[in-house]
């Protein structure tokens, strides 16, 4: 091989796991492993109250029912 590939995976258990198929051909190969974050896990009450403008619930009920008048009989 003569080109230098980078092969995505993870080391668990002193066994490397690639994240897909492996690239084909042949000869010696050096596995350095670069520790990346894991990402964070939140739930999607998390995302509540971040929106640039809040609006009230009256408010996103008008824009509802403005958008199911559109509709028409469809």
């Amino acid at each position: 091989m003569e080109t230098k590939l980078t092969v995505a995976g993870r080391y668990v258990g002193r066994t490397f796991i690639p994240d897909g198929p492996l690239p084909e051909g042949d000869g010696t190969a050096i596995l350095v492993i670069t520790p990346t974050p894991r990402p964070v896990k939140q739930s999607i009450a998390a995302a509540f109250g971040r929106a640039s403008v809040l609006r009230s619930g009256d408010d996103i009920m008008r824009e509802a029912q403005a958008d199911r008048a559109e509709w028409g009989d469809r």
